[in-house]
């Protein structure tokens, strides 16, 4: 059994990510934020635990913390710090464990020449800008930065502290946009 748990875990990440890609509307950040909702005192234990683990799942922060700013307007600074918890326990994860769920092949896979090319920039004195930059650009997965930090055996610390340093203007935005958004909702 113990041979197959990265088969297994595999299987179970395509079949959500197919799910996702059938069902978009269940990773929207209004269905997470209906989802917290329902959950009244335990809303908070959720979302944390939800924010601590997508990264499992290889699922985006972003609809996270925007569900998390609509979710919790009158707690900001809280969703930050668990955006910014989640962030790195996720960038720890596939730093450290990237064989775990096939992540090292699904992303050689889905990303070769820029596996490829990072790979060669973290051996740079310029890899912790690389990192921090990686991470500030939304539209770009952080964890294929971290996996490829982990595999040139970047010390995390340095790791850890560029993404913060590049999603810090990202998860702020975003948590601004999520409590505009949340406050047109409730108008």
């Amino acid at each position: 059994m113990a041979r197959h748990i990265n088969t297994i875990w595999f299987v179970l990440v395509a079949l959500i990510l197919s799910l996702t890609l059938f069902f978009p509307q269940w990773l929207s950040r209004e269905s997470i934020s209906g989802f917290l909702g329902q959950m009244g005192a335990m809303a908070i234990v959720v979302y944390v635990l939800l924010c601590l683990t997508r990264s499992l799942l290889l699922l985006p922060s972003t609809p996270f913390i925007l569900a998390g700013a609509v979710s919790f307007p009158q707690s900001l600074f809280l969703i930050a710090l668990i955006s910014f918890l989640g962030i790195v326990v996720g960038g720890f994860l596939v730093y450290s464990f990237p064989s775990f769920g096939s992540y090292d092949e699904l992303l050689e896979e889905k990303y070769p020449a820029k596996i490829a090319n990072l790979k060669r920039k973290m051996h740079s004195k310029y890899a912790f800008w690389i990192v921090a930059g990686w991470s500030f650009f939304p539209l770009v997965p952080t964890d294929a930065v971290c996996y490829v930090a982990g595999v040139a055996k970047m010390p995390f610390r340095k790791v850890a502290v560029a993404m913060l340093l590049g999603q810090t203007p990202v998860v702020a935005a975003y948590i601004f946009l999520g409590a505009e958004f949340g406050e047109w909702l409730r108008v």
